[in-house]
């Protein structure tokens, strides 16, 4: 059985990744870190910059409106 199944035109879905990190030297384990850190710090915000947004333009529509 293949890893994956790709399609004509499909990308293959990646599902899992494997690093070991007993072969990165500590400045590579840092950065390593730091990657997974802002990645998590990222996907974690994503609802509330998009919540954060609406209100903005919403605020921004009103204030505009009312200057009329």
């Amino acid at each position: 059985m293949p890893i994956w199944r790709k399609e004509p035109d499909e990308e293959p879905s990646i599902t899992s990744v494997l690093i070991l990190l007993d072969t990165l030297s500590p400045a590579e384990r840092r950065d390593l870190a730091n990657a997974v850190l802002r990645a998590a710090w990222s996907a974690a915000l994503e609802n509330t910059r998009i919540l954060l947004l609406d209100l903005f333009i919403e605020v921004d529509e009103a204030s505009v409106g009312g200057a009329r």
